[in-house]
């Protein structure tokens, strides 16, 4: 009974074992089968995949041949993604490519919606076109061809007028050949004697050249000496145009004590203030001559007659007499005179230009300033030999390092220069201040409100009634006090 239960066991176990296997390899062959399907699905799907692919490749394809026929549109950006567009058929390409070529030839109403359908409209109206050119072309021609026929009979008339001409010209040229060579002939004739003649002249011009080079330097000689008398007589003028007395204006008529009468007067543009110098009648040469005294206009009598005050008194041995001569460097009979003036001038030593308040002095002496020359040499006004001065202030420019300094000493070189030439008279500053202190009111003394302390120095009364040699009497005090010394033009 245990033996028959362990073989059905064991034949239970066999048989389950069995059936394990069966399953498995039941499994195995259902896994084997599903996956040859799978396979097969795939492939089934790509290659539906690829023929659709090719469908519309062919679909494409088929679309732009029928817009190359004329069925259907192609626009230019269709046309130009053709042109770009590179598809893996050759044939195609190729295709593609003739139609892009075909298409170039398009212009005009052919260019929209290219395709071959158009191609024969096109060239035939490109045809029609060309033929109308041609027969256009043709008439021209013609025109042409008449024209030149027209223009060939005028040639060959104008080469027969000019053939005759060639004729006429030939026959006078041998006559003026026949001319020449009698020309030549007498010409030549004429040279020798021109030769001749050329020679005999250039020894006469040798011989005038001689001569001449004789006057010219006899002419240079004489032109040097003329030059050496005229610098002498410049010299000269220049000298007798100086500040000295060269020439009188007038002279004494009456003398009365301290007053005088001259023979000058209103119709001589005289005025009162005019301070003159008084020269000996007897004087010859004014130059040298000594100013006996200084006298003032005081008033105009008459056309040619004056009084004046004695300002400076005369020695006693050479008194004022009627007949004594009178000048004035700031008058001048009839016109006033002219004074220039050069560079900065200062004549009170403050190292400040005093050009304004000389002008002023000046127009109150009766004079004028008619020039005024800046330092860098530029002239203001009229230079010329009518100025009687022309005024330099020397001190200003002497002991000078200064590079700005020997500029304006060049410049005033230069214009004294000048003035040289012109004849014009040079003078330093403090002389124009010499002549000026006749009509300067600082050399009088003013009373009343403008009255000064220092015009009335203190007086020392020790010995006051003592008689020294130096405490004369008034009676001779009179005679050396206010004496004219030199030939200044003392002040009043």
């Amino acid at each position: 009974m245990a033996a028959r239960d362990d073989s059905v066991i064991r034949g239970s176990l066999i048989a389950c074992l069995i059936f394990l296997v069966l399953s498995a390899a039941l499994n195995f062959f259902f896994w084997q089968s599903a996956n040859v399907q799978a396979i097969k699905a795939d492939k089934a799907a790509d290659q539906l995949q690829s023929r659709t692919s090719e469908l519309k490749l062919k679909d494409d394809q088929a679309r732009l041949m029928k817009s190359m026929l004329g069925v259907g549109s192609m626009t230019e950006a269709e046309l130009e993604l053709l042109k770009q567009s590179a598809s893996g058929d050759p044939e195609m390409q190729l295709i593609e490519q003739q139609f892009v070529r075909d298409m170039a030839l398009l212009s005009g109403e052919g260019a929209e919606n290219p395709s071959y359908p158009k191609v024969p409209e096109f060239l035939m109206n490109t045809i029609r076109s060309r033929n109308e050119q041609y027969g256009l072309l043709l008439k021209e021609v013609e025109q042409i061809k008449a024209q030149a026929e027209s223009d060939i009979q005028i040639a060959q008339k104008a080469q027969q007028v000019a053939e005759q001409r060639a004729d006429d010209v030939q026959k006078k040229l041998d006559q003026e050949r026949q001319l020449f060579t009698q020309d030549r002939e007498r010409i030549n004739k004429e040279k020798e004697d021109t030769r001749d003649s050329l020679t005999k002249t250039v020894q006469e011009f040798t011989r005038f050249r001689q001569v001449t080079n004789e006057e010219k330097t006899k002419l240079n000689r004489q032109l040097d000496q003329r030059q050496n008398t005229i610098e002498t007589q410049k010299m000269e003028l220049v000298r007798l145009r100086s500040d000295q007395f060269e020439t009188v204006q007038g002279n004494i008529r009456f003398v009365r004590g301290e007053t005088v009468t001259i023979n000058l007067g209103s119709a001589d543009a005289l005025r009162p203030g005019v301070t003159f110098g008084v020269v000996g009648g007897d004087e010859t040469r004014l130059k040298d001559a000594k100013v006996k005294a200084t006298i003032q206009v005081t008033r105009i009598l008459a056309d040619h007659l004056a009084e004046a005050r004695v300002v400076a008194r005369p020695d006693i041995r050479h008194p004022i007499i009627p007949g004594d001569f009178i000048y004035s460097p700031f008058w001048a009979p009839g016109r006033k005179v002219k004074i220039a003036l050069a560079g900065d001038i200062d004549i009170d030593n403050d190292d400040r230009p005093d050009n304004e308040a000389i002008k002023g002095m000046i127009t109150a002496a009766g004079a004028t300033v008619v020039a005024e020359i800046s330092s860098t040499g530029v002239v203001e006004g009229t230079l010329d030999a009518s100025v009687r001065f022309l005024v330099v202030d020397e001190k200003a420019m002497s002991g000078s390092d200064d590079e700005v300094n020997q500029e304006q000493e060049i410049a005033i070189g230069k214009i004294k220069q000048l003035a040289r030439e012109l004849g014009v008279s040079v003078i330093p500053a403090w002389k124009l201040q010499a002549y000026l202190k006749t009509i300067d009111d600082t050399l009088t003394t003013p009373l009343g409100s403008a009255v000064r302390g220092e015009d009335f120095p203190p007086e020392s009364g020790v010995g006051a009634t003592q008689r020294y040699p130096s405490n004369l009497p008034e009676l001779f005090r009179r005679q050396t006090e206010g004496m004219q010394t030199d030939n200044k033009i003392l002040p009043p």
